[in-house]
């Protein structure tokens, strides 16, 4: 007997986004571009001894975050533009993207500092803080796609999240799930499997390379995210 999906969960998502990231590698461009900002800036920021120091890399950490934020807003703004057309136009997402740059920033900081909050407490509560932590990214997988193929001002992408996580939660808890594996476990492990396949390879070129695998994680990640938020914000009869 075939078992019927999820309430509000629709497995196709996810696998639908895999031959749709195939067609449209320009999905990764910018957070590509974002991605390797942040390895410069890692680098520029490269922390010493003391407390000056650690308060360089808590800086550099945390702008990195957002950077990386902005690239997966700016990736489901051509995420969106490949599901409604089957084949993204750059130009004309760029140009969104462009346009709805601001309201991106803007929901970015605001995920940015929640999330910092709850690493923050992670180092005081052990496990529990990192429950809170996995609780608030849930809460927040939808504001970035919201501010930028949603409409809604950034400084609003939260709350709007947050609503449609609370009428959701088995889609929200879902595209989380795939959100952490991918954006952060993945890549992690192969950047492993890479520096121990390839032990001679230099600290800047597995960190570049590390940011190439992201971005082609945060592309199928966008695509998930955009899709799913429109489905529940907008009914899946949008397209």
């Amino acid at each position: 007997m075939k078992r019927a999906p999820l309430p509000g969960v629709d497995p196709t998502v996810y696998v639908n986004a895999i031959p749709l990231l195939v067609r449209n590698p320009s999905i990764i461009v910018v957070p590509l571009l974002t991605l390797v900002i942040g390895v410069l800036i890692g680098i520029a920021l490269t922390p010493s001894n003391g407390a000056i120091g650690q308060m360089t890399a808590g800086l550099g950490a945390f702008i990195f975050f957002l950077i990386a934020l902005f690239g997966v807003g700016a990736a489901c703004v051509v995420a969106d533009d490949a599901w409604r057309h089957g084949r993204a136009n750059f130009e004309r997402a760029w140009t969104e993207t462009r346009r709805r740059g601001g309201e991106i920033l803007t929901a970015s900081i605001g995920v940015a500092l929640l999330v910092t909050v709850g690493q923050y407490v992670t180092t005081f509560l052990g496990a529990i803080g990192l429950v809170l932590t996995a609780l608030i990214v849930m809460f927040l997988i939808w504001a970035l796609p919201a501010a930028a193929v949603g409409g809604i001002p950034g400084g609003a992408a939260i709350q709007v999240s947050i609503d449609r996580v609370r009428g959701a939660p088995l889609a929200a808890a879902l595209a989380t799930i795939v959100t952490l594996v991918l954006g952060f476990y993945v890549p992690a492990v192969l950047g492993a499997f890479i520096a121990g396949w390839v032990p001679t390879i230099s600290g800047v070129v597995l960190a570049l390379v590390i940011a190439l695998i992201r971005a082609v994680m945060v592309g199928y990640i966008a695509l998930v995210l955009s899709k799913t938020y429109s489905d529940e914000a907008f009914g899946r009869r949008r397209w």
